[in-house]
């Protein structure tokens, strides 16, 4: 499909170089934001209808809640805390680590199905809404008090 992928956050390890490299002489549409603040996220985020996390190994990234609160379909891999968030298929897509085409197919069977990726992307939302600090607030207190 005619597709642009944007890849926001810093460049914490020099991988972002070789991608733009690569990009360039693939002559592919990627831009490149480097790390943004959260109003140019949530501004940005409204021109795209996925999030990709591609990540080989992750706690519970922030990001990706971020991406769910904005009522984005999350295609991630499968690793570490993620599956805890993602539930694969409901609110969500797993893949495993380096299975690029496992992470493709999830991405066009969204791509040609707009029931799954409203559903989805309504799951995803409610699932973020969950890290809201109210929410969390409350279950720390009654941690604490209990």
């Amino acid at each position: 499909p005619n597709a642009k992928l944007c890849m926001v956050g810093p460049d914490k390890d020099g991988s972002m170089k070789k991608c733009i490299s690569i990009a360039a002489q693939k002559n592919l549409s990627v831009e490149f934001t480097g790390l943004l603040d959260k109003e140019d996220w949530i501004s940005l985020s409204k021109n795209y209808d996925l999030f990709i996390n591609t990540s080989n190994f992750d706690n519970l990234p922030v990001s990706v809640i971020e991406a769910m609160a904005l009522g984005l379909p999350v295609i991630s891999t499968n690793v570490g805390g993620i599956p805890f968030l993602i539930k694969n298929g409901e609110n969500g897509f797993l893949t495993p680590p380096f299975k690029a085409v496992e992470m493709a197919n999830h991405i066009n069977e969204l791509l040609e199905n707009n029931q799954l990726v409203t559903g989805v992307a309504q799951n995803a939302r409610t699932t973020a809404e969950n890290f809201n600090w109210d929410k969390v607030k409350g279950l720390w207190l009654q941690l604490f008090e209990g």
